[in-house]
């Protein structure tokens, strides 16, 4: 493991065992038993480390899951919609029950920054509209907002037991206008 990957992989330990409040680049370095000007060789700031490791976290969490989303096993437009919607929507919400640290790291380094928010955004909507062979991008993106509630972690602080319900509800809503293709 490099000296890039210790970093990062120290600085999610720390902030699980301590929160992201009591994190300190002198905190990391010292546990590493580097100094602090061998942090800043790999990463500019503290910001740049928490917003590479949040990236990290996020991709590892929720978008392995639907990047690219297999579609074998559909049949229909409104499976593969409904269950691409899911999966982000689930794994969201098991992140943020499970490792609720990391999950305040994400929201606060890329739900906050508008940039790597856009990004996050673009993305999901080029896997939705492929996996759903959508003819624009404006129809997977109308999806993606229609859902927000269940994805975005500024919300995430309401999801409670209904969660499932909640979402199946809505989709009861939508799921008329999708194909049987």
């Amino acid at each position: 493991m490099n000296t890039r990957e210790k970093i990062l992989g120290k600085t999610e330990e720390f902030i699980l065992e301590n929160g992201i409040e009591k994190l300190t680049i002198s905190k990391i370095a010292k546990e590493l038993n580097i100094s602090q000007p061998a942090i800043y060789k790999h990463f500019k700031s503290k910001d740049e480390l928490l917003t590479i490791l949040a990236l990290r976290w996020l991709n590892g969490q929720t978008l392995v899951k639907i990047f690219p989303f297999d579609t074998s096993k559909y049949e229909h437009q409104k499976e593969i919609v409904h269950d691409w919607l899911w999966s982000v929507a689930i794994a969201k919400y098991e992140a943020h029950r499970k490792t609720p640290e990391m999950f305040a790291l994400y929201t606060t380094y890329i739900g906050e920054n508008l940039e790597l928010g856009r990004k996050h955004i673009l993305e999901m909507v080029e896997s939705l509209k492929t996996a759903a062979k959508f003819e624009s991008e404006e129809e997977a993106a109308a999806y993606i907002q229609a859902f927000v509630y269940f994805h975005h972690p500024k919300i995430a602080p309401q999801w409670d037991d209904q969660f499932q319900n909640q979402f199946e509800n809505l989709w009861t809503l939508l799921e008329p206008n999708l194909n049987d293709f």
